[in-house]
């Protein structure tokens, strides 16, 4: 099962996977509706897409991929599913060499 974003919450699946540089991932959609992602070129690609709605019980999908330095500094990204109160997190591991605590950063 590849790495999966949720649009409506961040979560990162299966447990325990991480987003590092040049990882691929698929954004997730298990709403009834297509979901706009957008504004997050500084830490993945494409900057933008259109996540398909979920469909006869199969949520939908989209491939992207961290880049190979990705800007691990607080930023926006704008996500019309984004539910929960307050700005989209996303965690983005810089490195595989640096002690967890010291690479936890927030992208947004």
């Amino acid at each position: 099962m590849p790495i999966q974003v949720d649009v409506t919450n961040g979560a990162i699946t299966p447990t325990g996977s991480e987003l590092t540089p040049n990882t691929n991932f698929e954004w997730v959609n298990n709403t009834s509706g297509a979901v706009q992602i957008s504004n997050c070129g500084n830490w993945c690609s494409p900057a933008s897409c259109v996540v398909p709605a979920a469909a006869n019980g199969v949520p939908g999908t989209y491939a992207a991929q961290i880049l190979p330095m990705p800007n691990t500094l607080g930023g926006a990204f704008s996500d019309s599913a984004w539910n929960p109160p307050g700005m989209p997190h996303i965690v983005v591991e810089p490195t595989l060499t640096t002690p967890r605590h010291e690479r936890e950063k927030e992208v947004a």
